[in-house]
């Protein structure tokens, strides 16, 4: 009697599968679309970029579409400003305007005169080695003007 129940259990376990088996392989999903074509998600990014500058973008004689998605990976990708101008010494240049400072609870707004105005000092970059104990040269992040031009 046992045997019995077991066998009904397993043919119908065994009919089950075939059946989602077989929904599955001749069944049809609906098919998808992505909601933005990649031109859209590029305009997108382009449109950001401008939105979010910190900085008046200066398009004269230049690609708008570049600028602004330039804009975007400088702002929003790759935080340049974050390394570029920052409390650190040597110049202690503070990236926020007065009353504009996120990490305290106040609306963010970014210094124009302190954006990527580098100066932030890294320390040395080693372990002192040699006979004089040299640890290798102090990393310094380069100064940029609002323009994107190396100021010397």
């Amino acid at each position: 009697m046992e045997s019995q129940r077991i066998a009904k259990l397993a043919v119908g376990s065994i009919v089950t599968l075939g059946a989602i088996f077989l929904m599955g392989l001749f069944g049809s999903s609906p098919r998808v679309q992505a909601q933005n074509a990649p031109d859209d998600y590029e305009a997108s990014l382009i449109d950001e970029g401008f939105e979010i500058a910190p900085v008046h973008l200066n398009l004269a004689g230049k690609d708008r579409n570049l600028v602004g998605l330039g804009s975007y990976l400088v702002n929003a990708v790759g935080d340049c400003n974050g390394c570029h101008s920052s409390g650190v010494a040597p110049l202690f240049v503070y990236p926020y305007t007065t009353g504009k400072n996120p990490y305290f609870h106040q609306p963010e707004k970014i210094d124009p005169a302190a954006y990527l105005a580098g100066g932030t000092s890294f320390g040395t970059v080693g372990t002192p080695t040699g006979p004089n104990g040299y640890a290798g040269p102090n990393i310094i992040s380069r100064n940029y003007n609002g323009a994107g031009n190396l100021i010397r």
